[in-house]
């Protein structure tokens, strides 16, 4: 959920984070509640393709002036940017499992058996509170793909938005990789091929990292050609078939993923997750290309969104979290009702949590970051 450098802003890719981030929080919100009951077709609202959509943007928007620099014979600040994205990611992170936590205990003083009252053994020795809670900012060894983690076990946080976090900071780690193997390479078409062997394998049998990260680097690979989708303009019946094709390919690929297609080889799911894998990434070029999605992702409202959407993924399961306790205990009992309250406090946290931690965060990572090039620059 990077974000690029605001000389190098992309308006319409704000809008398209901030409506991936929506329909996370419309999963979240539906599961949560149990708006259809304890066993629901949630997996038809596109929650995870949408955390496949952030993947893809974070490698897009990371990758863009480093790539700039290098078409133009110049150096990148390597040693300027850790620090700047460490920081603009790992404090609000920190943030926000330790806003889970306190939350997490006080459910579980009220009774709570929910994940997050649970995912740290309060009733427990001093000792192992401590140790779980440790465990809960560890996001770059305990690394899930929000079912279970490299090991099989399930996955168990106080805030669980955060899993995709360890992903995102092992890509900022290591996109000089990125960026110098991507950067080089003469056959795109090659190189994109070889990126969807990697995810179609990964689908199939299982093993999730390298699916994950392969899809940052499909975001640097499309990152290279940024300049020219930017500049097409395709014709608007072409776009609107375009985006009901990507939306449907991605609605099937979870609905197979469910099982409300029935019984499918192994082969054939993995080739639908990894089309659905290619529609996320096809969502990022249509809001690139000069057309309709790119006007209607550009928007003030759709921007704004954008603008607090990790905030509001990094605190909207906490919230829906305390309102399952306190919305019955206040009398609200209907389901649309109280998903109505849950979208609203979700968003006016996001924006509270914004001004409060994430702004405040951004400014210091840029003083890190200033600083640190600063000094290497007095060494040499």
């Amino acid at each position: 959920m990077g974000q690029a450098p605001n000389s190098q802003r992309i308006h319409s890719l704000d809008g398209l984070r901030g409506v991936a981030c929506l329909a996370v929080l419309l999963l979240h919100v539906a599961m949560m509640l149990e708006l259809w009951g304890p066993d629901g077709a949630y997996s038809l609202i596109p929650g995870t393709p949408a955390v496949i959509v952030f993947f893809v943007l974070s490698g897009v928007v990371l990758s863009i002036v480093p790539l700039e620099r290098f078409r133009a014979g110049e150096t990148y600040d390597w040693l300027g940017y850790y620090p700047r994205r460490v920081v603009r990611l790992g404090l609000p992170l920190v943030a926000a499992v330790a806003l889970g936590i306190a939350a997490g205990y006080v459910a579980w003083r009220m009774g709570s058996t929910g994940r997050s009252a649970t995912a740290v053994a309060f009733s427990g020795t001093p000792r192992q509170v401590v140790h779980d809670v440790l465990m809960q900012f560890d996001v770059l060894f305990f690394v899930s793909d929000d079912v279970q983690t490299l090991f099989g076990e399930p996955l168990v946080r106080v805030n669980s938005s955060v899993w995709s976090m360890g992903w995102e900071l092992w890509f900022s780690l290591t996109l000089p990789l990125a960026v110098a193997c991507l950067a080089r390479i003469r056959r795109e078409g090659a190189a994109a091929l070889a990126l969807l062997a990697g995810i179609f394998v990964s689908h199939w049998c299982g093993y999730f990292p390298l699916r994950l990260c392969l899809t940052f680097w499909l975001g640097v690979l499309l990152a290279r050609r940024l300049p020219e989708l930017s500049a097409r303009r395709p014709p608007a019946a072409c776009e609107a078939v375009a985006l009901v094709a990507l939306l449907g390919v991605i609605e099937l690929a979870q609905a197979a993923q469910a099982g409300l297609l029935g019984p499918m080889d192994a082969l054939a799911l993995a080739a639908l997750q990894t089309l659905m894998n290619v529609s996320c990434a096809g969502l990022v070029v249509l809001a690139v290309t000069d057309g309709i999605v790119r006007r209607a992702l550009s928007t003030r409202p759709v921007r704004f969104l954008g603008a607090v959407s990790f905030s509001l993924y990094l605190t909207h399961s906490v919230v829906i979290g305390g309102l399952e306790v306190v919305m019955p205990a206040a009398g609200v009992t209907d389901g649309l009702a109280q998903a109505c309250v849950a979208v609203l406090a979700c968003l006016a946290f996001a924006v509270v949590f914004w001004r409060l931690v994430e702004r405040p965060a951004i400014e210091l990572s840029r003083r890190a970051g200033r600083a640190l090039g600063e000094s290497a620059g007095r060494h040499k």
